[in-house]
């Protein structure tokens, strides 16, 4: 098992949770607070297990490597370093990754 220290979310990260939040709170406050609520629940796991996600195919090439874990519709990218994983952004799976 792969034990981080704590899981830290980059500003990016951050933001984009909150755009989803306020998205989705347009439609229904009530599904937003699930919606996010289900994302930091499943980077939570990441306090214990920061091996928790699947190797990101599209950062491959990167320096350093790139897991990610769906909460829903939602994919969340993360990186590790020796004590932390540091959550780098959050998106809609439809959504172009590249962008």
């Amino acid at each position: 098992m792969n034990t981080a220290k704590n899981v830290v979310w980059t500003e990016s990260a951050k933001k984009d949770l909150f755009n989803i939040y306020q998205r989705i709170k347009g439609k229904s406050e009530e599904r937003a607070k699930d919606v996010a609520n289900a994302i930091l629940k499943i980077t939570s796991g990441l306090n214990t297990n920061y091996g928790l996600g699947t190797p990101e195919p599209l950062l491959r090439n990167e320096k350093e490597e790139h897991r990610y874990m769906v909460a829903g519709f939602y994919k969340i990218i993360y990186s590790t370093n020796l004590d932390q994983a540091i959550i780098k952004t959050v998106y809609h799976q439809r959504q172009d990754a590249s962008v």
